[in-house]
């Protein structure tokens, strides 16, 4: 009864301000637009793929928040289908920045966005698609998705789970609607332990399971793509100190840019590769305003490229390549609100340097506990803690022996997930 109340209040009370908020926004937000208009462009995507699709073949579907959390579960699309060869599997994302960039991957039939969260529309889908399963990867779980699958007696599974004991879902004006989401999953498979627990309390009548994340496997992976595929010349690189920040905020700038200043004048060698987390026009020429008199380049200008102290990476999807090149790693979000991944410098075994904002992160926590990682909390600890790494050579190579420890010692999620969907 509790969860026909919630699913009222949700799609004739909640969801109608929602999305007229969403539509009046289009004109000015361009990721809301974007996702928007996408959504109702692919209606048609979807229709024409179903009526393709042989009768015979079961379909699972599998929804991601955005580019992020599809990476994460590269490995487990790849060893699904191994298993389930004759399956067809379509992704979903939530964001633009995931459609929009993954048009491809091997096990994938198609690629659509996310039906806008009201009811018909989600079950209007899932009727086109008739999905065997749906998967949801990580976190982002939409109402509407768990109680329609939950409806049409379609197994619903919550991949690579994580909720920090801090979370808003476990705040108690809010628990009991989540719990009218998370007790309709047939299953949630979490992370870690102390995850588990923390479901428990939301969804005390869910089949709970851990299996860790499979995303240590999935930065093993990029690391053997990123040796078949230099991104940035190795002349620009060569016999320089490198420093890549990774998916960077404004935020993170503010304390990241004063300690390079000061790190370039002590090392002249300098090379710091900035990846914006949203490489917009405006964010970048932000960026740029705060680097003088450090000289700068655009990574899409590259081949003027003329000793520059800092190269701005305008295009996304090369982070995990490019650092495969660096010494050490300053990774982005820990300013802000949430990290981004720690485990993609570290298996390259190089030091990673991040932000007090971490606790969303239990990789983040797994570095630190084995010194593979340091949290700072100005642009002064950044600044001492880049100028030791570049010092001590064998210092700063133990400290990635014990960054890439984490990664090896927590492989093993994808093969413990499949067996847990199967």
């Amino acid at each position: 009864m509790q969860t026909v109340i919630f699913f009222i209040l949700y799609n004739f009370v909640f969801f109608p301000i929602f999305f007229i908020i969403a539509h009046l926004a289009i004109p000015f937000h361009d990721k809301v637009r974007k996702g928007l208009l996408g959504r109702y462009r692919t209606n048609w995507i979807k229709k024409d793929f179903s009526s393709k699709k042989p009768a015979s073949k079961p379909l699972v579907l599998i929804h991601c928040a955005s580019m992020g959390e599809f990476e994460h579960i590269k490995p487990f699309i790849r060893s699904f289908k191994q298993h389930e060869q004759q399956s067809l599997i379509v992704v979903m994302f939530f964001s633009p920045s995931g459609y929009e960039n993954v048009k491809q991957f091997p096990g994938v039939d198609l690629f659509i966005y996310s039906p806008i969260d009201w009811w018909l529309p989600v079950l209007r889908t899932f009727r086109i698609l008739k999905p065997s399963a749906v998967i949801i990867a990580k976190h982002d779980v939409w109402p509407n998705q768990v109680w329609i699958a939950n409806f049409l007696q379609i197994p619903c599974v919550l991949i690579n789970a994580s909720l920090h004991s801090k979370s808003r879902r476990l705040r108690p004006l809010v628990r009991n609607f989540h719990k009218s989401i998370y007790n309709n999953l047939n299953r949630i498979i979490t992370i870690s332990k102390p995850d588990a627990e923390n479901y428990k309390k939301v969804a005390p009548e869910a089949d709970i399971i851990i299996a860790g994340d499979t995303k240590f496997e999935q930065v093993i992976l990029r690391m053997e793509e990123s040796q078949r595929k230099m991104v940035i010349p190795e002349a620009i690189w060569q016999n320089k100190k490198v420093l890549v920040a990774g998916s960077i905020w404004p935020e993170d700038e503010d304390h990241l840019t004063p300690a390079i200043k000061n790190v370039a004048a002590q090392f002249p060698d300098l090379l710091v590769i900035a990846c914006p987390h949203e490489p917009t026009d405006t964010h970048i020429d932000r960026l740029k305003q705060k680097l003088p008199p450090i000289s700068v380049c655009l990574f899409s200008q590259l081949n003027n490229y003329d000793s520059e102290t800092v190269i701005i990476v305008d295009k996304i999807g090369l982070l995990a390549n490019l650092y495969s090149i660096a010494q050490v790693a300053y990774v982005g979000g820990s300013f802000k609100q949430n990290i981004h991944n720690v485990l993609e410098p570290a298996v390259y075994a190089i030091p990673a340097i991040f932000g007090p904002v971490n606790q969303n992160s239990r990789e983040a926590q797994l570095l630190k506990k084995s010194g593979g990682g340091f949290e700072v909390h100005n642009s002064g600890e950044i600044e001492d803690a880049v100028i030791k790494f570049f010092k001590d050579d064998f210092y700063r190579r133990k400290i990635g022996t014990f960054a890439s420890n984490v990664v090896m010692e927590n492989t093993g999620a994808t093969q413990r997930t499949i067996e847990a969907i199967l």
